[in-house]
């Protein structure tokens, strides 16, 4: 099979094929061992096997692809698909005259790889970590991806040690981490995610991830929703780099028609991946530009970065004081900055969006009738963190805002699935991981996402187990929410 990408301008788009998860394929749903006496599966084993295509494939530019194509006979090829590949002569879907010589050589070696990290520990709360992240391995020269993060990672360092220098240490613990092996599945981030799951899910305070920082123009945003408040007040005090005397946030709204376009991270295409839909931690995936056609090709270099995609680098400094900001915020602020409202009102709207799809028989009155209780439940302990923000440091307030954090830390593990989605060892989260049907009409709701996929093929009871089996979750992480009262004031 020959793949190739539509105005892909010359290049040759390369990129991982294996199917399925993220992390080390022969180490699902446990981490790597660092030396060679650790346990993994058999190349040789079943569901090692079926994460590998049966189809041997290559990459190959659109100039070649369209050469091809427009030699093929057979049924004639539809309008739509002539549309998009933009051949002109009439073209069939084969078998056609062209005889393609293919050459598979395949190379299957364990390789090690490396993560590097830095880390500032806090001051206060030295055991409680916001961490940032970016991967450094690349396909070809990797100027956007992942070297525009990279850069930045190192720049946002950079502001860090000078405020160390100036005697500043922040209040949490901050981890600095570079990615090796990304590319190939996001496994060094989800190997080390693996290897320290007990002490991540419990202390972990937020992700903060960039790959490509900056491939083209306009601002780009992805993160768990009790994260929104903080990302919107974040981008109100960064200048924008393209219009003077502008934020960030005054452009992007502008950008998106007056309405807050803050993606949800229901995919698995970074690595954010790990400490979202397996670890539970908050997260949070942002860049410049929406499409960047060079992608994963030898286009992708300083070059084009220089000349076309951020002559003046600008769109790499706003990235960096947004980034390095979120983390001073999530490491510093006596209260954790989360907005569990924001939380609420994006379950009533994906409760909504599922209402849609469901069969008449189906009721989501019972899963609504939750949201609201949650709303109630977020408002009060919402009130008892403003009571807090008030408040010197003394200690016994102190380790009663400790308490109070802890409670906003731990909710979102509450949508954790102990037994992981079925048939995915990697993914756990029941409202952010990717659905297993790449078809979904849903970016939420995985594991009632899969039930409805299946239900053409079954009976509807999936569908309702999925549904109380989330509405379960959801009272769990209210309860965790609640754990807060323990440090609220009277």
């Amino acid at each position: 099979m020959l793949i190739f990408k539509v105005a892909d301008l010359g290049g040759v788009e390369r990129g991982t094929v294996l199917l399925g998860g993220v992390g080390d394929l022969l180490t699902p749903g446990w981490a790597t061992a660092s030396d060679e006496g650790g346990e993994r599966l058999s190349t040789e084993e079943a569901d090692v096997r079926r994460r590998f295509p049966k189809i041997p494939s290559m990459p190959v530019a659109e100039v070649v692809a369209l050469e091809i194509l427009s030699t093929l006979g057979g049924p004639t090829m539809p309008l739509e698909w002539k549309d998009d590949l933009r051949l002109a002569a009439e073209s069939g879907v084969g078998p056609g005259r062209t005889l393609v010589s293919f050459t598979y050589q395949e190379d299957r070696k364990l390789a090690k790889i490396k993560n590097i990290f830095d880390v500032i520990l806090g001051r206060e709360e030295a055991d409680r970590y916001v961490i940032l992240g970016n991967h450094r391995d690349a396909w070809t020269f990797g100027a956007v991806d992942p070297n525009s993060g990279t850069a930045t990672l190192l720049d946002v360092a950079r502001r860090y040690g000078s405020l160390l220098r100036s005697g500043w240490r922040p209040r949490r613990t901050i981890i600095i981490c570079s990615w090796d092996a990304e590319e190939f599945g996001m496994i060094g981030s989800t190997e080390w995610v693996e290897q320290n799951l007990g002490w991540l899910t419990a202390k972990a305070v937020a992700y903060l991830n960039v790959d490509c920082a900056v491939q083209g123009d306009g601002f780009f945003a992805g993160a768990s929703p009790q994260l929104d408040d903080l990302l919107v007040q974040v981008m109100k005090q960064i200048q924008d780099p393209d219009i003077k005397g502008t934020a960030v946030y005054d452009t992007w709204v502008a950008k998106s028609g007056g309405v807050n376009k803050i993606e949800r991270l229901g995919r698995a295409d970074s690595d954010f991946s790990a400490f979202l839909h397996i670890a539970g931690v908050p997260s949070t995936d942002m860049f410049y530009g929406d499409v960047f056609t060079g992608y994963h090709t030898a286009l992708d270099n300083y070059k084009w970065m220089s000349e076309h995609g951020d002559p003046s680098f600008h769109h790499h400094v706003a990235i960096a004081e947004i980034w390095g900001l979120l983390g001073l915020r999530l490491a510093d602020d006596p209260v954790l900055p989360f907005d569990y409202l924001s939380y609420a009102t994006q379950l009533l709207e994906h409760a909504t969006a599922l209402n849609t799809l469901l069969d008449e028989g189906l009721s989501l009155r019972p899963l609504h009738t939750s949201i609201d209780e949650l709303t109630t439940a977020i408002r009060e302990v919402l009130e008892g963190g403003q009571k807090f923000q008030e408040l010197d440091d003394q200690y016994s307030v102190s380790l009663r805002r400790h308490a109070f954090n802890d409670g906003l830390i731990l909710a979102e593990r509450g949508f954790l699935e102990a037994e992981c989605l079925q048939g995915r060892p990697w993914f756990k989260h029941l409202l952010y991981s990717p659905p297993k049907n790449s078809e979904s009409k849903f970016s939420f709701f995985p594991g009632i996402a899969n039930a409805i996929s299946q239900a053409a093929h079954s009976t509807g009871k999936e569908v309702h187990f999925s549904i109380v089996r989330f509405r379960e979750l959801l009272e769990l992480f209210k309860g965790q929410l609640l754990l807060t009262e323990r440090g609220k004031l009277i």
